[in-house]
């Protein structure tokens, strides 16, 4: 090849906009540190949800390719440090950016089903610089700034002026105040945890920034890496604390947090040796415009003459979903509804005047409160049965006398059990105004119970079926020696509850006689040493027409209006209802804030 060819190939290879090292950019790494709604407790399940609002629509189809699965920033990659809350088995997630970098309990290094403002920041910062990007995200739930991200320059936790005050008048100890002789623990332990995750946090941004292309492919180490942002979205543990920040809301509660912010930007641009790298400060919006103390304190950092131009506060409380917020209440008292067979009365008779007792209708003949039950109690005899400390879920299965294998089978002879009608119970069962004591039918000395009946069905001409069930602790149903249900833990409100029985439950369910079979456990507690306990079962159903008529009845409790908002939620309010459409929002927000200020 000739010289004149070779250098007007060169030339065009250059033209084509190939670049060199000497024209590559540093790489931008961005970092997200914060608490729980930093992690992101929105389900990938609430995405539709986004698209519902106009305003919201062109952010959904940012996040979601033409077949509706979850973008992949092809040139924004993570890694992602979190864990259990207290930071006692922390992972890190690696990989390029797609939903799944939110909340990830005790799997760390697994892509989840949930995201937080990482999603749609690293999106918007894709869209905004067309360049290679790592985003450091350090994130655990229920983490406060005043100890476990306190910041070196801060100084040693002490007491506010008025909780010491508090503190010397009760020397004795009161509730949440230690007594004198433990005060000196609480303050060793209170350090111990301060600047914790603080730590945690830089040391891991230290240890992702020593080798960037172990994250980053495209990382070139000549042309090195800028830290082009912080992000802080925390607050909730600070917010909840009256310890810390006592007294009622007023201006000027949570002045401390300022100032501690204030420390945690120098304190991290000094360790990162970034001391002008831009820092968002994502100011908590849970509850909407509410607590607006602390919110104004989140913010002041912000306006202090050192930090202008560098530091920005953004407001959360905008993208706070009220539609959500109004039908959360209301769903609450719904599930309620849906979840109770039938509701007792205070002396712990069924409420027959319930407004909802009437649509569902009991299976087979006699009447359930007309039939009979044969049973016997059991007491746990082999030493691995039994509970030698008090444990609330105490349900379990036992060894069974001889003879008692096949106990719950058709066939099974319980002519030599006791009979009675339902419930069997015993001791005094009291909780939420109800008082069950009185009993058909007395369960016996022994921990364990066991109970079959008989009911004739005629035709199976329901079109649902429920188990309807009273318990106060575990069970195992049987339908015709079929398991339908098992229950493990215990239930403190006395209550039918309702249990819907699908094909590979209902299948056991015949015309002609039936036997439905109970396992089940008493309750006791450290304060109520005194056994006690009731059980009562029956199988319901339900008729299209009625299920009809029942959801026109529900939807005076929860209108079609509230049951379109609850499918933008996936977890309490503390967490942004997991709403992916607020947390996309705020991830939007947080990058645009960035490009801000780097203009």
């Amino acid at each position: 090849m000739n010289t004149r060819l070779l250098g007007a190939l060169v030339a065009g290879f250059f033209a084509l906009g190939v670049a060199t090292s000497a024209d590559a950019k540093p790489l931008k790494v961005f970092i997200l540190a914060g608490q729980s709604n930093m992690e992101g407790h929105a389900a990938i399940s609430t995405f539709d949800y986004i698209g519902k609002d106009p305003l919201t629509a062109p952010l959904l189809k940012e996040m979601r390719n033409p077949d509706g699965t979850p973008r992949v920033c092809d040139r924004v990659w993570m890694s992602y440090l979190t864990g259990p809350y207290d930071g006692s088995a922390n992972g890190e997630g690696l990989g390029k950016l797609t939903a799944g970098f939110g909340e990830r309990g005790n799997q760390p290094t697994r892509i989840g089903g949930k995201i937080g403002p990482e999603f749609t920041f690293g999106i918007y910062m894709e869209k905004g610089l067309k360049e290679p990007i790592l985003i450091i995200k350090t994130a655990w739930g229920g983490r406060s700034l005043n100890t476990e991200f306190r910041p070196p320059s801060a100084g040693q936790y002490k007491l506010p002026k008025q909780m010491q005050e508090l503190w010397d008048k009760y020397p004795q100890g009161a509730h949440g105040i230690p007594k004198v002789e433990d005060r000196k623990k609480w303050q060793d332990e209170k350090n111990a945890a301060s600047g914790v995750f603080y730590r945690m946090m830089i040391e891991h941004v230290k240890k992702v920034l020593a080798d960037p292309k172990r994250v980053c492919p495209e990382y070139d180490e000549k042309a090195g890496y800028e830290l082009a942002g912080f992000v802080w979205l925390q607050g909730f543990n600070d917010l909840v604390d009256g310890t810390t920040y006592p007294g009622p809301d007023r201006p000027g509660k949570y002045d401390e947090y300022s100032r501690l912010l204030a420390h945690f930007i120098r304190d991290v641009r000094k360790d990162l040796s970034a001391p002008n790298m831009p820092f968002v400060i994502g100011v908590l919006g849970v509850d909407g415009v509410k607590n607006e103390h602390f919110r104004k304190a989140m913010a002041a950092p912000a306006k202090i003459p050192e930090f202008r131009g560098n530091v920005i506060a953004v407001d959360t409380a905008p993208f706070w979903d009220y539609d959500i917020a109004a039908a959360e209440p209301k769903n609450h008292t719904y599930n309620n509804i849906v979840n109770t067979a039938h509701s007792l009365k205070k002396d712990g008779s069924l409420d027959r005047d319930w407004k909802w007792e009437s649509y569902w209708k009991p299976v087979g003949k006699p009447l359930p409160e007309e039939r009979t039950w044969r049973f016997i109690t059991i007491e746990p005899t082999e030493k691995k049965d039994r509970i030698e400390k008090y444990d609330a879920r105490r349900f379990r299965d036992i060894t069974l006398p001889a003879g008692m294998q096949n106990w719950s089978m058709p066939d099974f002879d319980d002519s030599k059990w006791m009979k009675g009608k339902g419930p069997i119970g015993k001791g005094v069962w009291k909780h939420s105004g109800i008082t069950l004591d009185k009993f058909p039918s007395k369960w016996g000395a022994g921990e364990f119970l066991l109970m079959r009946t008989t009911f004739e069905v005629e035709d199976l001409n329901f079109d649902s079926y429920r188990l309807a069930i009273l318990a106060r602790q575990g069970f195992h149903v049987y339908l015709n020696g079929q398991k339908i249900h098992t229950y493990i833990w215990w239930m403190d409100n006395p209550y039918y509850r309702s249990i819907a029985l699908g094909k590979d439950e209902i299948k056991y369910l015949k015309k002609g006689m039936n036997v439905l079979a109970v396992y089940a456990n008493d309750q006791y507690g450290i304060e109520t040493p005194e056994h006690y306990g009731a059980i009562d079962a029956r199988i319901e159903g339900i008729t299209k027409a009625d299920q009809k008529k029942l959801d026109l009845a529900l939807e005076e409790i929860l209108s079609l209006k509230d049951r379109e908002a609850l499918k933008g939620a996936s977890n309490g309010g503390y967490h942004y209802f997991g709403s992916a459409k607020i947390f996309a929002q705020m991830g939007k927000a947080f990058a645009e804030a960035i490009l801000n200020l780097q203009k």
